[in-house]
């Protein structure tokens, strides 16, 4: 049950996990935001959406070894109903970890905050995982994974089922012993609450845009554009993962598209937003 789609009911595949801890697949989240009028709304939580989220990794490759067989033929179900649907690509990710067997699914479980194995993980919308007690108070404004930095809007996400689930199943014994040193070190997860900075309600909003960094759809206030982009899509960002740099770090955005450091950012004028 942990690990099905809250929008189908099957498989995870190219599994996002929302700020609000909910798992879904890839395409199903995809179909919510092109579907909805406004913003689409959690199946479980009944709670808005605001941020398409990236595959998160760690899931993506234990459900990837774990259910080879029921994964060989989620992908094609997908693969396909994404690109007749809308025309659009899965992200391009990886069967398996950098590092093979336990030590690279490990590696991945890591709270990017501590460096620890994750207890209570949470998923920012970039995809990192972060322990329910790491989470500040405020939340994220930016992505702690330096190799991502992008921002985060104050990001606090709930512990994730999902993922809490793989931990268990995978590795019982190295979450007991973390979930005891964390206990006795009296660490409380406060923050950990599925919310994020609300922005202004005068704020600019451009429709049918959605940022390749943080993943906040549609972008609010400013937006850029890939000028140097040959894809349809194009590639886009907000205005804060643009201040960040986002850009000069990445080869690609959300849906594969064509996007490299050296390319030319155009903001994007009033008259293209709503």
């Amino acid at each position: 049950r942990e690990f099905r789609c809250a929008a189908t009911g099957k498989p995870l595949y190219m599994p996002v996990v929302t700020v609000h801890g909910v798992a879904y697949s890839y395409a199903a989240m995809f179909d919510l935001f092109m579907s909805a009028r406004g913003l689409p709304v959690c199946k479980e939580t009944q709670e808005p959406i605001v941020f398409f989220p990236s595959v998160c990794p760690a899931l993506h490759h234990f459900l990837m070894e774990e259910y080879r067989g029921v994964m060989k033929g989620r992908r094609q179900q997908d693969e396909v109903e994404l690109w007749e649907k809308y025309g659009f690509q899965m992200p391009l990710i990886g069967d398996t970890p950098d590092e093979d067997g336990d030590a690279g699914l490990l590696d991945e479980l890591q709270c990017v905050v501590s460096g620890e194995l994750a207890y209570e993980p949470c998923c920012l919308s970039s995809g990192s995982i972060v322990s329910a007690h790491c989470v500040p108070e405020g939340g994220f404004q930016k992505d702690p994974n330096r190799l991502v930095a992008c921002a985060l809007y104050g990001q606090a996400p709930r512990k994730s089922v999902a993922l809490e689930a793989l931990l268990k199943a995978r590795f019982p014994q190295e979450y007991r012993e973390r979930a005891m040193q964390v206990s006795k070190e009296g660490v409380l997860a406060r923050y950990a609450v599925g919310t994020w900075n609300r922005l202004p309600a005068d704020a600019s909003v451009f429709l049918g845009v959605g940022c390749d960094g943080c993943g906040i759809w549609p972008v609010r206030g400013e937006a850029w554009y890939d000028a140097d982009c040959p894809d349809k899509v194009g590639f886009h960002l907000c205005g804060p993962c643009h201040q960040l740099g986002y850009h000069k770090r990445v080869i690609s955005g959300k849906f594969n598209q064509t996007h490299m450091p050296k390319h030319r950012m155009v903001q994007m004028s009033e008259s293209e937003c709503l």
